[in-house]
């Protein structure tokens, strides 16, 4: 009888204790907050256009050959780490709203006009994405002096005769001595006489065809290259040119035969360019070739081939 009143005493204590437990939370009292839901990680933004870059910057470079001088940039093969993409393409004499931000600046040919090239923004890759650090310009140019030989020429010997004729009039004019006339006579023996004439006929001389040659440049009035080293995402211009005996000559129509670059302004045309822009990276040590099918006005019938290879380079950009 003690034992169950023991058990039953022990129950009514727990029971008590556990609706305590179950009472109603007080004023002053808050529940606890559940924790905070972890964000996605953000992705980088990839800024359109940008790639990674095997050739450094060194220096602009202005040479001149002959009449032609030509202004281009160096690059040495080998990469910083950087990035890069083409932010602006100018032609000579344009203005681009990147004028004045570049760190080596934009040049001016002779007459003042600013150079044609291109312009790069150089990233470097942190935690945090692509963050720009430089601007840079590629210059690529060139321009052709006139020759003043023949017009300087011309004056001079046209000054000369003026003078020689102002001189001549200034001399007195007086009469020359009368001398009697030598009598003619006919050649003694032993004298040199003249060949007689030979009454075989001639061989007909036959006329001496013009030389033709064809070439690739850079420029309209440019020189013809064999070869030629383009930027990667830069727009540049091939002219197929056509010489007679070494003087330039109008072409008729002109055709890419070869492989096309990425982008191309047109398969085929007369008095335009090819204007051609390469994205993709050969493999190292290849160049791309350029074949064109040339005519020329001088001879529309005659099929001329030109060709010029490409070598494509990815500048890193670098203050």
């Amino acid at each position: 009888m003690k034992k169950c009143t023991a058990i039953l005493l022990m129950s009514i204590a727990l029971l008590s204790s556990i609706s305590a437990n179950a009472r109603e939370p007080l004023d002053d009292e808050s529940l606890p907050l559940p924790p905070p839901p972890v964000p996605d990680p953000v992705a980088f933004v990839v800024p359109p256009g940008v790639y990674y870059v095997t050739d450094t910057y060194v220096a602009d470079v202005v040479a001149t050959s002959d009449a032609t001088t030509t202004y281009s940039t160096t690059t040495v093969h080998e990469s910083t780490g950087t990035y890069a993409r083409v932010i602006d393409n100018v032609s000579t004499g344009a203005s681009s709203a990147f004028d004045g931000m570049a760190f080596n600046g934009r040049g001016a040919l002779t007459d003042g006009q600013a150079l044609a090239g291109t312009y790069y923004e150089n990233f470097v890759l942190t935690a945090g994405g692509y963050v720009p650090v430089s601007i840079v310009f590629f210059q690529d140019d060139s321009e052709t002096k006139r020759r003043q030989t023949g017009s300087s020429s011309a004056a001079a010997t046209k000054a000369a005769a003026t003078s020689g004729a102002a001189v001549t009039s200034a001399q007195p004019v007086t009469s020359a001595p009368v001398t009697s006339a030598q009598p003619v006579t006919s050649a003694q023996p032993g004298s040199i006489n003249a060949p007689p004439l030979s009454s075989k006929p001639q061989a007909p001389i036959e006329p001496v065809g013009p030389t033709l040659r064809v070439g690739i440049s850079l420029a309209p009035d440019g020189p013809t290259l064999a070869s030629a080293e383009v930027l990667r995402g830069r727009l540049v211009q091939f002219w197929p040119r056509v010489f007679v005996n070494d003087v330039a000559v109008p072409i008729q129509s002109w055709r890419l035969l070869s492989a096309q670059p990425d982008h191309i302004s047109a398969n085929a045309g007369s008095t335009q360019p090819l204007t051609a822009q390469w994205i993709r990276m050969p493999a190292p040590g290849v160049s791309w070739p350029l074949r064109f099918e040339i005519f020329s006005l001088v001879a529309p019938t005659e099929r001329l081939e030109a060709q010029i290879a490409i070598t494509v380079r990815s500048p890193a950009l670098v203050d």
